[in-house]
């Protein structure tokens, strides 16, 4: 296949696909050091193998170092023509990360077996991932010992492992060994840790203040961010939703006529029905109606750019909560931004005004009304109340 058919088939599908201007310029650049590269080599047909040539020289001529761009543009690029060249037609799917795996064929062995486990116990995929990382991190360490004969564990290595880890970390390694213990029927190691308590600093959860608040009211009626943008915000502050569940929401879980929104929580399993209100409601109509792309498919909230996907994960609605933040002159101070900032705004609103803590659990998704009281510490008015006195009590120091 030649590199000018080739290269002309990829520029043709972007355009086709409805990619914006800018990306199809940029990868035009990538084409043009891509031919200039061919010719230095004396290549005028494409192959995989020299696509992987292309591919690995991710050297910056003039640093002599290593250059993430090229790394990561080069790489997109290769696997497209790749995908042509094998299949004639061109995969944009975005490329994830890939699994990681133990090296030890039996450590191998019982990661497998443990991951299908945890499809079994668990549907949402952040808590597989969790657990499946905790057992990846223990085998790694059991690797490192030269141990690979899981049965015959003892609690002095275990004990080791939990001493080896980083304070900030024991809580969730504890949470993950416990599992995995009682996964391989090991009792006696299970009860050898079970009294162990991690560290755990508790703190008062940061929210918006109410100028804050407004900012981004002002900032959303005013048109300085997008209407997806808007409607994601508006919505995270109102109900907060996980992150999770919102790249998740599908256009049929907004029920326009009994003005509601459904959803079932990916991290619990249970349905919840909020009301629509009018805000969310209007953000979420504009954004139907005026902004969103033609895609193949029934997400609510999707890519502005081509391919039109659903969003992918945290860090896409982290990037829309810091855009709006950022035209509204918020700033961090060193809080958490993204989906679990509006989530604490809105837990901390519903509590200031009473609504009952199970209420709110359930909202939020919480098993437990304990992980929800959390948030009591955010209502400083109620909080004042609880103050005691210091009628009677002496202000003598005795030296």
């Amino acid at each position: 296949m030649e590199i000018n058919t080739i290269c002309n088939a990829l520029l043709a599908k972007l355009d086709e696909a409805g990619y914006h201007e800018h990306t199809i310029f940029n990868y035009k650049g990538v084409i043009r050091r891509f031919k200039a590269f061919c010719k230095n080599e004396g290549i005028t047909e494409y192959t995989p193998n020299f696509g992987g040539t292309y591919a690995d020289d991710v050297i910056n001529i003039k640093s002599g170092k290593f250059s993430k761009n090229r790394y990561h543009t080069q790489g997109r690029f290769i696997r497209l023509l790749n995908s042509y060249y094998n299949t004639e037609s061109f995969d944009f799917a975005t490329l994830k990360r890939g699994k990681m795996e133990p090296y030890n064929y039996k450590h191998i062995q019982i990661y497998h077996n443990y991951s299908a486990f945890l499809r079994t116990k668990y549907i949402n995929k952040n808590t597989i991932h969790f657990f499946e990382y905790e057992i990846y991190d223990f085998l790694k360490y059991l690797d490192k010992l030269m141990f690979f004969d899981i049965e015959g564990l003892s609690s002095s290595i275990v004990i080791d492992y939990l001493k080896s880890t980083k304070q900030c970390r024991q809580r969730a390694v504890l949470c993950g060994l416990r599992l995995f213990l009682k996964f391989i029927k090991r009792n006696d190691l299970f009860v050898s840790i079970e009294g162990i308590h991690a560290f755990r600093s508790k703190r008062i959860i940061s929210t918006l203040t109410d100028e804050e608040q407004e900012r981004i009211k002002d900032t959303i009626e005013s048109g300085k961010v997008t209407h997806r943008d808007a409607a994601i915000v508006l919505l995270g502050l109102s109900t907060g939703i996980r992150s999770c569940d919102l790249i998740n929401l599908k256009l049929a879980d907004i029920d326009w006529r009994n003005e509601t929104i459904s959803f079932k929580q990916s991290k619990t399993g249970n349905t919840v029905c909020l009301p629509l209100t009018i805000s969310i409601g209007n953000a979420i109509a504009r954004y139907i109606s005026e902004e969103r792309p033609k895609a193949d498919n029934d997400f609510l909230f999707v890519r502005q750019l081509a391919p039109f996907d659903h969003l992918l994960g945290h860090a896409s609605c982290y990037a829309v909560v810091s855009r709006v933040f950022k035209q509204a002159n918020i700033s961090k101070d060193k809080r958490i931004f993204g989906m679990h900032m509006l989530r604490h705004n809105a837990a901390s609103t519903m509590v200031k005004n009473e609504v009952p803590i199970a209420t709110i659990a359930a909202i939020l998704g919480h098993a437990n009304t304990d992980t929800t009281d959390i948030y009591i510490t955010t209502d400083e008015s109620r909080l004042k109340d609880c103050v005691l006195p210091m009628i009677g009590i002496s202000t003598e120091v005795n030296l």
